[in-house]
């Protein structure tokens, strides 16, 4: 039993591992789909925001109505109390109650409404910000990643540029070597002919100045002057 529960523990730290790999290699794509999702829930706060201040405004435009109406309801008391209608006085008090006590009422409403208006425009500038902030950071992250794989690939084009010209050093080196070769055996080649060839002897003699056309020259020139 204690084997088992052993097992699934290291498979579920298996699955734990692989679920940060994923996450790692997705890590810029994830913060921002996280960017997203906040930036909707800040459109959706300002649109909550906005019921709210109209709420706010139909309120108090009620609030304005119903203290119009007051006064109207003081001034037809005094004159019900200047022509001694008591009876409609009386009516008239009672309405003017009931529009007060609703008043009153409004206003707290108007209070309330405006006390989360306020904290609620706080919170969702405060939230504006932040994202404005991770968005900056998006950006600069994006260009770490692209910095960072473009270095991945100069080093990879270097490194291919630097066996390349290996190569060609090598290659230049071997053809230098070939061609070095040839001029040798050449040399060599001459230098057998002169000292064992066919004509070896007569170059000995054009060499000595025996034989040669000078020295032909010379003996016809002497035995012309006899």
């Amino acid at each position: 039993m204690n084997v088992m529960r052993k097992i699934a523990t290291a498979l579920r730290g298996s699955v734990r591992e692989s679920a940060e790999v994923v996450i790692d290699a997705n890590a810029i794509r994830i913060f921002e789909q996280e960017i997203l999702d906040a930036e909707q829930g800040l459109a959706r706060s300002k649109q909550q925001l906005s019921y709210v201040i109209a709420e706010r405004v139909q309120i108090e435009r009620s609030t304005s109505a119903l203290q119009e109406q007051v006064k109207g309801r003081e001034a037809q008391t005094a004159k019900a109390l200047e022509t001694n209608n008591e009876t409609l006085a009386h009516e008239l008090a009672e309405d003017i109650l009931e529009k007060e006590t609703l008043i009153n009422e409004h206003q707290g409403a108007s209070q309330a409404l405006s006390t989360r208006e306020k904290n609620l425009t706080k919170t969702i500038q405060r939230a504006a910000q932040q994202v404005k902030m991770f968005r900056r950071e998006l950006s600069v992250a994006r260009a770490t990643e692209s910095a960072h794989k473009a270095s991945k690939i100069v080093d990879n084009h270097t490194s291919g540029v630097t066996t390349n010209i290996n190569d060609l050093q090598t290659s230049l080196q071997r053809i230098k070597q070939n061609q070095q070769r040839v001029d040798d055996v050449s040399d060599a080649a001459t230098v057998i002919e002169n000292d064992i060839g066919e004509n070896s002897l007569d170059k000995k003699i054009e060499d000595a100045g025996l034989g040669s056309k000078t020295t032909d020259i010379q003996a016809i020139l002497a035995r012309v002057r006899q």
